[in-house]
């Protein structure tokens, strides 16, 4: 059994967005949880996170994940909803309970290693963070460098592929197939309609599970984000390539408030359509065939 969880769901923006006033924002603030959205990231639980917005350790928090127990760290890109270091500076405060402990603590678990895996900015960004906190505190972080269309294995049941986004002119934005086990999950966020040179490279898969960003939502889409009726034709062309099962999944995400209807509104919209309107906190099963169903929830990691 795989688990995949998305911890966050919105779009630079957040939704609803604190500055903004539009009718889907104001309704998002006088509704329940679900139609609250966080900075976009996820986790291959227990221990391979995509992407770090500065809001990560409350999206955890709210999903019931533990970050202590993430391994891996894989960054589509530079920017700073999807990547902070604020989040990783917080791994100081372990070395701090260990230098002043309360007098009836019980002992204290070791901070664990975490690789951060990301572009040449990415990993700029990152040896600069860890350059300039290096001297006050050890946060046990390794730093690699991907490149697109270099797979590369992280451990005994996990492979990773980069390939590219298309999303900005700066850097190369990265999107992640991953595969654990027999299960192949594609994590696509940011980004607008796919390259070629990506297409051609999912044809290798028969993918379980697709996650797409749908940022713009009913308004037009752009070179660097895609809106619902692209991500519906994204789910088509898989389907009709073969690269996503007739079985598998499909979720959008990295939605923005000013374009997308509440929650409420939108997942019967998608639903018709075979797409599930991903939200904070939606955890995804995928099962072997005869142990159980491929599901959905929402709930802690012992659900």
């Amino acid at each position: 059994m795989v688990r995949f969880v998305l911890l966050g769901t919105g779009s630079s923006d957040l939704y609803p967005s604190p500055w903004c006033g539009c009718d889907y924002c104001a309704n998002a603030r006088e509704s329940d949880e679900r139609e609250w959205r966080h900075f976009s990231c996820a986790l291959l639980f227990p221990d391979v996170l995509i992407d770090c917005p500065p809001d990560l350790p409350h999206s955890a928090l709210k999903a019931q994940v533990e970050l202590y127990k993430v391994r891996h760290l894989l960054v589509t890109h530079s920017h700073h909803d999807h990547f902070s270091t604020d989040p990783l500076l917080l791994r100081r405060s372990v070395q701090w309970a260990q230098r002043t402990p309360r007098k009836d603590m019980l002992p204290l678990p070791e901070l664990q290693p975490l690789t951060v895996y990301g572009n040449a900015k990415v990993v700029e960004k990152c040896r600069a963070f860890l350059k300039e906190v290096g001297g006050k505190y050890d946060l046990k972080i390794e730093v690699q460098k991907l490149k697109p269309f270099e797979p590369l294995k992280l451990d005994e049941r996990t492979k990773i592929h980069p390939v590219l986004a298309e999303h900005t002119r700066d850097e190369d934005a990265l999107l992640f197939v991953l595969e654990r086990d027999e299960f192949a999950i594609f994590y696509a966020t940011d980004t607008g309609w796919l390259p070629d040179e990506t297409f051609d490279y999912l044809r290798q898969f028969a993918l379980d599970l697709v996650v797409a960003d749908a940022t713009f939502g009913l308004a037009p889409a752009t070179d660097e984000h895609m809106n619902l009726e692209q991500v519906r034709k994204l789910r088509e062309r898989l389907l009709c390539e073969g690269i996503l099962k007739e079985s598998g999944q499909f979720v959008a995400t990295h939605f923005s408030p000013h374009w997308t209807p509440p929650h409420r509104l939108l997942a019967p919209s998608l639903q018709q359509d075979g797409i599930i309107a991903g939200h904070d906190g939606l955890w995804i099963v995928l099962e072997t065939k005869g142990t159980g169903d491929q599901g959905l929830g929402t709930g802690n990691s012992d659900a």
